[in-house]
């Protein structure tokens, strides 16, 4: 059975004339009647009365009716669904992101994409830094916002800007009265950082310059991501380094000092998968770009 033995019958059938089928087919009655009878045939039913003044259903033909509109719509259905696909208006995006690109900027980046491709899925993975990179390896992830990494063969990369790493400190804290803060004003300060299993590379500028300058701070693993991090900061546990692009996320009671001297900056990458060739991958990453 043919999709479009199934379109001539619906058209008979909703006219009752195949002569005014014919004209709406764009065909000749005489082929219009032969692929009627073509599915006739191959149902082993008849689906229409044939009579002087027209036809009418038969009760197979009237059975018949409503699956075969149902199929035709189907069929409609997934032609469109393709056709979307193709275009990259629909489909399913695998996103990784490290928490310091989780900005305002990048969701209004996100929010602009979103309008643009209301059908496009985003599912999103906040993961440190060397498992976004595996996951984009193993072909688990489309993208990732992440810092820059030597890619492979099979991964692409942009770096899109830097991120100034700060002192995040409380806010009745003795040091926050100072719009600098010299880096030897650390000794003996309680230093808030990432748990190594989770994050290794977290907060290692500020401890390689404190080596440099003979600063020991009181180093405390103390959180598993950033946002907890600067929740206990704002508890008054101890200080930490921050990217600047995250201030607007933390409590009030939270201030952000630069160091003296400055952090190094940090900068953000988009990584993809060489392998995915999705407009609708296109589409996202020429967004973020922008």
């Amino acid at each position: 059975m043919e999709l479009r033995h199934l379109r001539y019958f619906v058209t008979v059938a909703e006219t009752l004339s195949f002569s005014q089928a014919a004209r709406l087919l764009h065909l000749a009655q005489p082929p219009l009647s032969a692929q009627v009878k073509t599915l006739e045939g191959e149902l082993g039913v008849q689906l229409f009365e044939r009579h002087s003044r027209g036809v009418a259903l038969t009760k197979a033909g009237r059975t018949l009716l409503p699956a075969a509109r149902d199929a035709l719509a189907a069929a409609q259905r997934a032609g469109d669904a393709a056709r979307l696909a193709a275009s990259g208006k629909t489909g399913v995006i695998r996103f990784g992101i490290i928490t310091p690109a989780a900005t305002p900027d990048i969701a209004a980046r996100l929010k602009k994409f979103h309008r643009a491709f209301p059908l496009v899925q985003l599912r999103v993975r906040q993961e440190p830094v060397a498992t976004l990179h595996r996951l984009l390896e193993a072909d688990e992830l489309d993208l990732a916002l992440t810092r820059p990494l030597r890619a492979s063969a099979g991964l692409r990369q942009h770096t899109l800007g830097e991120q100034e790493q700060l002192l995040a400190l409380p806010r009745d804290h003795p040091l926050a009265r100072l719009t600098r803060i010299p880096l030897y004003a650390l000794h003996g300060e309680p230093l808030l950082l990432i748990s190594p299993e989770f994050n290794a590379h977290y907060g290692q500028r500020l401890l390689s310059l404190c080596a440099q300058r003979n600063v020991q701070p009181t180093i405390n693993y103390a959180a598993d991501d950033l946002f907890s991090l600067i929740w206990l900061v704002s508890a008054g546990l101890g200080v930490c380094p921050y990217p600047s692009s995250l201030n607007a996320t933390a409590p009030r009671s939270v201030v952000f000092r630069p160091l003296q001297p400055r952090l190094n900056h940090l900068e953000l990458a988009l990584m993809w998968s060489a392998r995915n060739n999705s407009s609708g991958l296109q589409s996202l990453i020429d967004q973020l770009k922008a």
